[in-house]
């Protein structure tokens, strides 16, 4: 992974390098409130990573950078509000055989978080077959959905089956709650798209995270699975353009990920973050033919 800085003001920034290679970053400046201001441009994000546009929420969020993603901390909900990674063709494969056991991010506690919600407090009652298992082309048998609270990694194991350091994923920094049928159903089938249409590509860039519901902002309210979740967005970039989508947390599993498409601008006002701060974006029709969809709905 490389880190380029392009410019630093007086703007305080903090990385702390690990011998692994990850690094955590203290980035005051993620918020551009201030006369002071810094680009750092990092794999994981196209050109710079999203920022805060409240200085509180900004105050009590850090940015994690691992190998294989990056991701915006909260310090309140003790998860993640946004996690940016990039697809390549080598990395895709297949992951129904690698071990999937969670386990905590050892750079949150360099993150002044001393640790992500506990494993206990997101535990479905009943365990559920992880994303491996379920009718994909990616491993497994049938499995019947289950109304009941399931995980999901945001960023997906079957995008980096084929990378080195692919046990990243799973990190809880890189998990939600997210009931079965959407998680095996549009999400899913989205994820497998993209692993299928970077094959053509040099890479995908990919950001996803939550959406909260209005007047409720993360806090220790929300630690229980789907408490206060409205909803997931993902937001695709690619040489032909950007594509977005908005989940809501209770979508069927037989729904289409192409009906979920959603403005840039949309989300950005649903979650209080620009996304691509240093340059403007926009839906791209190419883009969303290429993902199957046909021309994206227009706000």
């Amino acid at each position: 992974m490389k880190i380029q800085v392009r410019k630093i003001s007086t703007a305080f920034l903090s990385c702390i390098s690990r011998p692994a290679g990850t690094v955590v970053m203290t980035l005051a400046a993620l918020v551009p409130l201030g006369a002071a201001a810094q680009e750092v441009a990092i794999t994981h994000c196209v050109g710079s990573c999203p920022q805060y546009r409240s200085a509180v929420v900004a105050n009590n969020s850090k940015v994690v950078i691992h190998h294989l993603y990056a991701a915006g901390l909260n310090s309140l909900s003790r998860r993640a509000d946004w996690v940016a990674y990039r697809l390549t063709a080598e990395a895709v494969g297949v992951a129904s055989l690698l071990p999937r056991e969670w386990q905590q991010d050892r750079l949150a506690r360099f993150a002044d978080i001393s640790e992500l919600a506990d494993l206990s407090e997101l535990e479905p009652e009943e365990q559920l077959p992880d994303i491996s298992t379920a009718a994909s082309e990616y491993g497994g048998l049938p499995t019947p959905v289950v109304e009941e609270q399931n995980r999901v990694r945001l960023a997906p194991l079957t995008s980096f089956a084929k990378a080195p350091y692919w046990s990243e994923l799973n990190n809880i920094s890189n998990m939600l709650p997210m009931p079965a049928p959407l998680r095996l159903g549009a999400w899913l089938r989205l994820e497998q798209s993209l692993n299928a249409l970077v094959r053509d590509k040099d890479q995908i860039h990919v950001i996803t995270g939550p959406i909260y519901y209005y007047g409720k902002p993360p806090g220790s309210d929300i630690l229980k699975p789907g408490v206060n979740l409205a909803g997931y967005f993902k937001i695709v970039s690619a040489d032909s353009g950007t594509a977005a989508f908005i989940f809501p947390h209770d979508l069927r599993q037989t729904e289409s990920y192409c009906d979920r498409q959603a403005s840039i601008a949309e989300i950005e006002q649903l979650t209080n973050l620009d996304f691509f701060p240093d340059r403007r974006s926009a839906r791209s029709a190419d883009l969303s033919i290429e993902l199957g969809c046909g021309q994206p709905v227009s706000p």
